[in-house]
């Protein structure tokens, strides 16, 4: 059976994953607050132009996250957690709810607690995909690869579910199993991809803004 590729008419679908367990932050990672927004606002604000359609992954239908007026997709399965089950979470909701399309559609992440990335982000990731003729592209920044910041044709979907059901719970760690492409993203900004992880890391953030 061939294998489906995007093309450049392929829709996009963001999907902020918003669904951790926020340990070492002390609170809900969304709703913390840096310089007088909630970190959930500035990758909506970052996202949204990027993207189709936005939507977010969370297992919480909170007033917090109703008032961003986006669809909610909760986990399918309850006994998984992670970020890879919210990607495939988003794929099955897409899968069940959008008619078919012409051309194979594409699942864009962004993590909730990395507020700040290039607006060009979507884009580049996009061109690669297409280009290269790969499933999924990841982007690497510094040498880094920043899996949670990806691009995912549906057509991995079954990549995702045995990986699911193998005990794989993040994106990194299938890197191997997948038709992938890295992308090396230029950074608009030496703030670009700080990641957020407890309040000394969003002071320092603050610090800088």
């Amino acid at each position: 059976m061939s294998i489906e590729f995007p093309n450049t008419s392929s829709q996009i679908t963001g999907v902020i994953l918003a669904g951790g367990r926020s340990r070492r932050m002390g609170g809900d990672k969304p709703q913390q607050i840096l310089k007088g927004k909630s970190l959930l606002e500035y990758v909506v604000e970052l996202a949204a132009p990027q993207v189709d359609e936005l939507v977010l992954s969370s297992n919480s239908s909170a007033a917090f996250f109703q008032q961003f007026g986006l669809p909610i997709v909760t986990d399918r399965d309850s006994f998984q957690a992670g970020p890879l089950l919210g990607i495939a979470s988003v794929m099955t909701w897409i899968a069940e709810t959008h008619p078919k399309p012409a051309a194979l559609p594409l699942v864009a992440c962004f993590p909730v607690d990395v507020p700040i990335f290039p607006e060009t982000l979507v884009e580049v990731l996009k061109h690669a995909i297409i280009e290269r003729k790969k499933q999924v592209a990841f982007a690497r920044q510094a040498g880094q690869i920043q899996p949670l910041f990806s691009l995912w044709a549906l057509s991995a979907a079954p990549f995702v579910d045995r990986a699911l059901r193998a005990g794989i719970s993040g994106p990194k760690q299938m890197l191997s199993k997948l038709d992938a492409t890295i992308v090396e993203i230029q950074c608009l900004s030496e703030l670009d991809f700080t990641n957020l992880n407890t309040k000394q890391d969003m002071l320092a953030l603050a610090e800088k803004l």
